[in-house]
């Protein structure tokens, strides 16, 4: 079944990076019109698929080796942007989805070693639905402040992060116990249910104003750095996933997410478009002119 899972993870990556470059190059378009609907809403249809994959894989799964897996979106997307949108790959980025990478799949080798059965109570389920509840509203509050590109990345990677948590709890019952299971449930289910729908729709919100001022990279990168983190400590802490952390374990689990973050950094500051743009803006910036002082001012008169 991980097998699987790793599969369909892997086509959930190719998914989500053609369908990050068609959002955000519908969203960043200045000019509305047929061709930029149709470009976001094929866009739409991409993320809606990459869902679906993920919500299988979480199922067949552990979310420790699920999530990250997305990292590979990274070098989808920079071939996809290098073929169709005339991407530089130079060394700067190379090395900074290198890094990324590295930081990803250090996190997993770890965090994968220690994974165990998900154990729901009520107690960890009643804390998971208050903290969806919580995220929705600073998510949507996040989408009209003027916060920057990278704290909307990281907000909604926490996001994403905690709805890859939950939904693996969901399928992960189902697997297991088949549809009846549910009925023991009884109303939590539907309630987990629908704050992963809120919490879904207000990330999905929160991501389109992100790719409105950054480059798709950037966002892939800080969602499939930080979502993975998130999903595997809301795992710890409140379903004992990761019961049996060592503390070298648990060092090298901080070491390799502070990578992964390192290389987000790295991308926002070492990407071709935030180069260009920056430069652009530099080479247009008004200079001041200073009058001569032999020159004689423009309203002054030549006395007889």
């Amino acid at each position: 079944m991980i097998i699987t899972a790793i599969v369909l993870a892997t086509a959930a990556a190719f998914c989500l990076a053609l369908g990050t470059h068609f959002q955000q190059h519908a969203v960043a378009a200045m000019a509305p019109g047929l061709r930029r609907r149709a470009t976001w809403v094929a866009g739409l249809g991409l993320m809606g698929l990459v869902t679906v994959l993920n919500v299988i894989a979480l199922g067949l799964g552990p979310v420790a080796i699920v999530q990250p897996i997305g990292a590979v979106s990274l070098v989808f997307a920079a071939l996809i942007g290098r073929r169709f949108f005339g991407l530089r790959l130079g060394a700067p980025l190379l090395i900074s989805i290198a890094i990324t990478l590295f930081g990803v799949f250090s996190f997993v080798a770890t965090s994968a070693r220690h994974s165990h059965d998900i154990v729901s109570t009520d107690q960890s389920v009643t804390w998971l639905l208050a903290v969806l509840i919580a995220l929705s509203v600073f998510a949507g509050l996040f989408s009209i402040s003027s916060a920057g590109h990278i704290p909307r990345v990281v907000m909604t990677g926490i996001v994403f992060g905690t709805v890859a948590a939950a939904t693996h709890v969901l399928a992960r019952a189902v697997v297991v116990a088949g549809l009846s299971g549910l009925d023991a449930w009884g109303m939590r289910w539907w309630l987990l249910l629908a704050a992963v729908g809120a919490a879904s729709a207000a990330g999905f919100w929160l991501v389109q104003t992100a790719y409105a001022c950054g480059p798709a990279e950037t966002v892939l990168a800080g969602l499939t750095v930080i979502d993975p983190i998130v999903a595997v400590i809301i795992g710890a802490a409140f379903f004992g996933e990761y019961a049996g952390l060592t503390t070298l374990a648990v060092a090298g689990l901080l070491v390799s997410a502070g990578i992964g973050v390192g290389g987000v950094w790295m991308l926002s500051r070492f990407h071709p478009k935030v180069i260009d743009s920056s430069g652009h803006a530099r080479a247009t910036e008004p200079t001041r002119t200073h009058p001569s002082p032999s020159a004689a001012p423009a309203h002054q008169g030549v006395q007889s």
